[in-house]
């Protein structure tokens, strides 16, 4: 199966905080880092993770670039472009406040896939498929 991540699902698994995923969402992870499903990470997900990372909201002993080298080098992670359809889409999601989950939930719209998600908005929005 194929599905897009969200920022924070992805941050949980890559860092091993796996108390904080449901056992769907860490089984979808680990079904993809052993090659079954495939877990799509939009690019707009690096550039919140630099912030979150600036920001001091996220502690890692990796650098960003590190980060970046770890999903992109992995077969089960492909980085998903930012393309216009997905800002296209994004304009009307306005149920979703926050400027980066409209542009991932617009992405998995874009790839008529599931969202990995623990975002409670996102799951009650009905917009998308979301897995947790």
């Amino acid at each position: 199966m194929t599905y897009v991540t969200d920022t924070h699902a992805l941050i949980f698994f890559a860092t091993g905080d796996l108390k904080r995923m449901s056992p769907s969402g860490e089984r979808v992870f680990r079904r993809a880092q052993g090659g079954r499903d495939r877990v799509h990470v939009p690019t707009i997900c690096f550039f919140e993770l630099a912030l979150l990372l600036e920001r001091g909201r996220v502690r890692s002993r990796m650098s960003f670039d590190e980060w970046y080298a770890l999903v992109a080098g992995h077969p089960g992670f492909p980085v998903e472009p930012l393309v216009w359809d997905d800002v296209r889409e994004a304009r009307g999601l306005a149920a979703l406040v926050d400027p980066f989950d409209r542009l991932i939930a617009a992405t998995a719209v874009r790839l008529d896939v599931a969202l990995v998600t623990a975002d409670e908005r996102i799951q009650s929005s009905g917009l998308v498929e979301t897995v947790w």
